[in-house]
C-alpha cells in the first residue's frame, strides 16, 4: 500500500513515525487485551453476585411462600434497594404466578414467564432465574434483572485511562524514537550528503566515515569502494582524453601534411599526365611521319617486292602508332583497351591490302582485355604480322574465306588466336628456321612476351600464342 505523504517524508521522520506507531499499536493491543479480560471478569462477577443474591432471597422467602405471606416476600425483595444495579425482581409461586415483585421507581416492570435456572444477557440487561426449594420440593422461583451500567462505567473509566496512557506513551515513544532513529538516519544522511556533493562537484575523492559494523557499515564501505573505482576510472578517462586530444592534434597536423603532399603529388601527376600525353602524341606523330616517309619512298620504286617490304614496314609503324593514339585518347595513359585496338588495327590492314570484304569474312572475338605498353606493342605487332600474312597469302586469286582473330583470358595467361581457312602455309616452312622476316619477327616478339607459339596447318592456318599477364 502506497501512502504518498509517508513516502515523501525523510528517513529520519519515517523512522520516528514507525517507532511511534509500532509502540502505540503494541500498547493499544495490550490495553485492549486487559480491558477485554476485565470486561469478561466484570460480567462473571456480576453473574456471581446475582446468583448469590438470588440464593439469599430464595432462602429468606421460603417461609413467606409456605404461609402464603406476600407482604413478607415484598419486604425480603425491598432489601435489594441497596443494590443500585438491580432494576427489577420477582418471586413466583409454585404455580408460576408472580407472588411478590420489586422495581426501581424510574421504570415499569412486567414479570416475564419463568425460564430455566441460570443467567442470560438480554439487550442491555442481565437476568437470573433461581428455583426456591424446600425439603426437595420446588415451592417458587426468584427472578432478578440487573442493568450493565456498572460495567459500562468501568469500561469508560478504563477507556479514559487507556487513552491518556496511550497518548503519554506515544509522546514518550516519539521522543525516544527521535533520538534512537539517528543511529540509522545519521549514516544514511551522510551517504546522501556525500552523494549530492559528488553529483554537484564531480569530486570522487570524497569518502564517508564508517561508524558501525552492521549493514549500514557494509553499505558505506561499498559506497566508498564504488567512489574509488569511479575515481580511478575518471583519472584513466581524463588521461585517455588528454592522450586522445594530443593524438587528435597530431593527426590533424599529419592530415594537413598529407593533404599538402597529396596536393603536390596530384600536381605532379597532372604534370606527368600532360607530359605523357604529349610524349604519346609526339611519338604517334613521329611514327606517322615515318609511315609517310616510307610511303613516299615506296612511290620512288617500281619493284613489287620492294614496295611490299615498304608497305609491311609502314603497317608495322601504323600498328605502333595506333597504340600511342589509343593511349593519348584514354584516361589511363599506361594501359590499352585491346578489344577496340584489335578492331581498329585489322580494319586498317584490310584497307592497306585492299582486301575484298565481300570475299573475306572477318570474325573478331576479343574479351575485355587491357594491356600495358610493354605487352601491347609486341602483341599488336604479332597481330599485324599474322593478319598481314593471311591477307597476302591465304586467299589468292579472289578466293573466299574467313579470317578470325580471338583473344581471351585463360587462368593467369592470355591466349591470342589468329586463324584463316585459306590455302595454308606450305609444309616446308619451319617456324624455327624460317627466312620470312614477318614470321621471324613473330617468334622474337613471342619470346619477348615470355610466351609460346603453336601453328596448326589443318584446314588453313591457325596460330595460337599464349603468354602470361
Amino acid at each position: 500500500m502506497r501512502v504518498p505523504f509517508f513516502h515523501a517524508l525523510s528517513v529520519r521522520r519515517k523512522l520516528t513515525v514507525i517507532i511511534t506507531l509500532v509502540a502505540s499499536i503494541a500498547l493499544l493491543l495490550a490495553c485492549a487485551a486487559v480491558v477485554s479480560w476485565d470486561w469478561y471478569l466484570s460480567k462473571n462477577s456480576l453473574v456471581r453476585r446475582l446468583g448469590t443474591l438470588a440464593e439469599i432471597i430464595g432462602s429468606n422467602s421460603t417461609a413467606a411462600l409456605s404461609f402464603d405471606s406476600a407482604q413478607d416476600a415484598i419486604e425480603t425483595l425491598s432489601a435489594l434497594r441497596i443494590e443500585p444495579h438491580i432494576t427489577s425482581a420477582c418471586i413466583y409461586a409454585a404455580d408460576g404466578r408472580p407472588f411478590a415483585r420489586y422495581q426501581r421507581e424510574d421504570r415499569e416492570f412486567a414479570p416475564p414467564p419463568i425460564r430455566p435456572d441460570g443467567h442470560r444477557f438480554e439487550g442491555d440487561h442481565l437476568v437470573y432465574f433461581h428455583s426456591i426449594v424446600l425439603e426437595g420440593d420446588r415451592i417458587g422461583t426468584v427472578y432478578l434483572q440487573a442493568d450493565l451500567q456498572e460495567i459500562r462505567s468501568r469500561l469508560k473509566s478504563y477507556a479514559a485511562i487507556v487513552l491518556g496512557f496511550v497518548l503519554a506513551s506515544m509522546l514518550v515513544a516519539y521522543l525516544v524514537g527521535s533520538r534512537l532513529q539517528e543511529v540509522i538516519s545519521s549514516p544514511i544522511g551522510r551517504l546522501t550528503n556525500a552523494m549530492r556533493q559528488v553529483s554537484r562537484e564531480k569530486n570522487y575523492s570524497i569518502r564517508v566515515v564508517r561508524e558501525s559494523e552492521d549493514e549500514l557499515g557494509v553499505l558505506i564501505d561499498g559506497f566508498n569502494a564504488m567512489l574509488t573505482q569511479i575515481q580511478d576510472r575518471d583519472a584513466a578517462l581524463r588521461q585517455a582524453r588528454d592522450e586522445l586530444a594530443r593524438r587528435a592534434q597530431e593527426l590533424q597536423l599529419e592530415l594537413i601534411e598529407r593533404r599538402r603532399i597529396e596536393e603536390q603529388i596530384q600536381a605532379s601527376l597532372q604534370e606527368k599526365e600532360v607530359l605523357l600525353k604529349e610524349i604519346h602524341h609526339r611519338v604517334k606523330n613521329n611514327l606517322q611521319v615515318i609511315s609517310s616517309l616510307l610511303d613516299l619512298q615506296a612511290g620512288h620504286t617500281h619493284d613489287p617486292r620492294v614496295i611490299e617490304m615498304f608497305r609491311d614496314s609502314q603497317n608495322r609503324v601504323s600498328s605502333m602508332g595506333l597504340i600511342h593514339e589509343r593511349l593519348y585518347q584514354a584516361d589511363d595513359l599506361a594501359r590499352v583497351d585491346f578489344s577496340e585496338y584489335i578492331r581498329g588495327l585489322v580494319n586498317n590492314l584490310f584497307y592497306s591490302y585492299s582486301a575484298d570484304a565481300a570475299a573475306i569474312a572477318l570474325e573478331i572475338h576479343v574479351a575485355q582485355v587491357v594491356l600495358d605498353v610493354d605487352r601491347g606493342i609486341p602483341c599488336g605487332l604479332i597481330i599485324n604480322e599474322l593478319v598481314s600474312n593471311s591477307l597476302k597469302y591465304a586467299f589468292p586469286s579472289g578466293r573466299q574465306g574467313c579470317l578470325q582473330v580471338h583473344m581471351r583470358h585463360q587462368g593467369d595467361s592470355l591466349v591470342l588466336v589468329v586463324a584463316d581457312d585459306g590455302v595454308g602455309i606450305p609444309e616446308e616452312i619451319d617456324l624455327e628456321h624460317t627466312t620470312s622476316l614477318g614470321l621471324r619477327l613473330v617468334g622474337t616478339l613471342v619470346r619477348q612476351l615470355k610466351g609460346s607459339l603453336t601453328m596448326n596447318r589443318k584446314e588453313g592456318t591457325r596460330f595460337t600464342i599464349e603468354f602470361p599477364v
